[in-house]
């Protein structure tokens, strides 16, 4: 499979073909060596990732991690600023083909917070997307949330950046916190649709899952496409450093 920076012709156009991964990264608390190993592994043009290590003496740990990937940084996850849990990287020589980039923070409703926390005991994570425009493609990072509730607003404001970049030439990927008989999931799919279900029509094998990393058994994770993008092919990376580095498993996807 080529690179974005090779061409793909057909009959008609000429188009850049993507390899594409999303990866939830636990903050790099788990094994940070692994990650960048589960990344040079992967040899993406793009990864989405998912909890990014937020707070402001993190952030140097993400920069460098992403460094000794050999990716550079788009945008940025975290506080002050950025994509909150969500990040954007590509490879270097791919950096000057973006046109735009940006994040959208997700509003804050308390109530749903204290749902959530009063449930699990788990203090919730403030909510966001970051997104990049490579002209035939625009990749979103999305990190949605524990509560379905949440989960339903935030999908929308979503579906509405998503609708006005081109939803045709959208792809929408990353940690969304459901199973595919989710709400959001399948409100996600009148829009666009799963990548997965262009290369297998045995959506739900375990080969598929993506948590926990050590133990599959549900598929969480996903790549959304639109309808101008073409899927080769999907899979999920079972190695050694995959089982060590996260408890998300990655997904990898290449289009065109």
């Amino acid at each position: 499979m080529p690179s974005y920076l090779e061409a793909v012709s057909n009959s008609a156009t000429t188009r850049t073909s993507l390899k594409l991964a999303t990866y939830n990264i636990k903050g790099l608390k788990i094994d940070r060596e692994a990650v960048v190993q589960v990344l040079r592994d992967i040899d993406a043009d793009v990864v989405a990732i998912q909890e990014v290590p937020r707070w402001l003496r993190q952030r140097s740990r993400f920069e460098a991690m992403a460094r000794d990937a050999g990716m550079r940084i788009m945008v940025h996850g975290g506080y002050p600023r950025g994509g909150v849990t969500t990040a954007l990287l590509v490879r270097p020589e791919l950096a000057s083909r973006v046109r735009t980039r940006g994040y959208k923070v997700m509003p804050l409703d308390p109530w749903r917070w204290f749902a959530v926390w009063r449930h699990s005991f788990i203090l919730p994570s403030r909510r966001g997307f970051s997104f990049i425009d490579l002209g035939d493609y625009v990749v979103f990072s999305v990190h949605l949330g524990l509560s379905a509730a949440e989960r339903a607003v935030h999908r929308n404001i979503l579906l509405n950046y998503v609708d006005a970049h081109g939803h045709e030439r959208a792809i929408v990927t990353g940690d969304f916190n459901e199973t595919p008989d989710g709400d959001s999931w399948r409100s996600l799919g009148r829009r666009l649709r799963d990548a997965l279900t262009d290369v297998t029509s045995n959506d739900t094998s375990a080969e598929y899952f993506t948590f926990s990393a050590t133990r599959p058994r549900r598929r969480i994770d996903a790549v959304f496409v639109g309808s101008d993008i073409r899927v080769f092919d999907v899979y999920v990376p079972h190695t050694d450093a995959t089982a060590r580095a996260s408890d998300h498993l990655p997904i990898v996807a290449e289009l065109g």
